[in-house]
């Protein structure tokens, strides 16, 4: 752990986490902190560092349901309009940290906290969560109407051949999944990821992939990587390489189209 850098990059905002604190135990927090901003709207740019985001540019994505949509905050300007402060005020409310600013009993600890697991790539990529929770929704709706089919989440492989009874690799048993399906006596790994920037060791990442299509395959398996998000624009290279070398590779949109299902319920 490189602490200098951790108390650098905390100190770095002092004076913003102090005006941050008189927001403790306020009586109308939504209210405080749009004062608040719009007094020193230098408070802002401490928003998505204490949301352990280093990027002065958001795009949150807010819709999966037709295309990825996203809203842009800026959380780098020197000056503000009242419909911008307004929206960073809503945003700081619907993602949860204006109750902690509102509790907490010092933000500047809590910034160590935030440092501390930026540094050692602690940061869980949230927008894969909006694509995990569409497969989930997915198979339940498919095991809803297919009483063959069952899925499980988040479990070893061992897990499933000792509860299902479906046969893996022997090199893959101790291994993690993010969802498993097996209908019919037929077993699909389905894998997710998100890119929203450049992603670390993408290449080692489809490549692990490939491998673990290839390894699958020979057990009967079929593999799923479903992956998305802006980054892969300035990846282009390493995508066309899993697309090339995997059987099945969707996005958001060919999940909302039912590919998905096809692949699942074709064999």
């Amino acid at each position: 752990m490189n602490w200098t850098k951790v108390t650098k990059n905390r100190d770095a905002f002092k004076y913003e986490l102090a005006l941050l604190k008189s927001l403790k135990n306020c009586s109308d927090p939504v209210s405080d902190l749009r004062d608040l901003l719009e007094k020193y709207p230098e408070v802002i740019k401490v928003i998505p560092i204490l949301l352990a985001c280093r990027d002065g540019i958001l795009k949150v994505l807010n819709s999966i349901e037709t295309g990825l949509q996203y809203n842009t905050f800026d959380f780098s300007k020197k000056k503000y309009d009242a419909k911008e402060i307004d929206d960073i005020v809503k945003f700081t409310k619907s993602a949860g940290l204006l109750d902690v600013l509102c509790q907490m009993d010092s933000a500047t600890d809590y910034l160590l906290g935030v440092e501390v697991g930026l540094d050692t790539n602690a940061r869980k990529n949230r927008s894969g969560l909006f694509l995990e929770k569409m497969v989930t929704e997915t198979l339940n709706q498919l095991s809803a109407r297919n009483s063959d089919l069952v899925f499980v989440e988040q479990k070893t492989f061992g897990y499933v051949e000792d509860k299902y009874h479906v046969k893996i690799p022997s090199t893959l048993r101790d291994r993690k999944f993010d969802y498993s399906v097996i209908n019919k006596g037929k077993a699909t790994n389905i894998e997710v990821n998100f890119y929203s920037g450049t992603g670390s060791k993408p290449s080692e990442i489809i490549s692990s992939y490939i491998n673990r299509g290839e390894v699958l395959s020979s057990a009967g398996w079929k593999f799923v990587w479903l992956t998305d998000g802006q980054g892969w624009k300035k990846m282009q290279r390493p995508f066309h390489v899993g697309v090339e070398n995997m059987d099945y590779v969707i996005n958001a949109s060919l999940l909302r189209k039912g590919l998905l299902e096809e692949i699942i319920t074709l064999f």
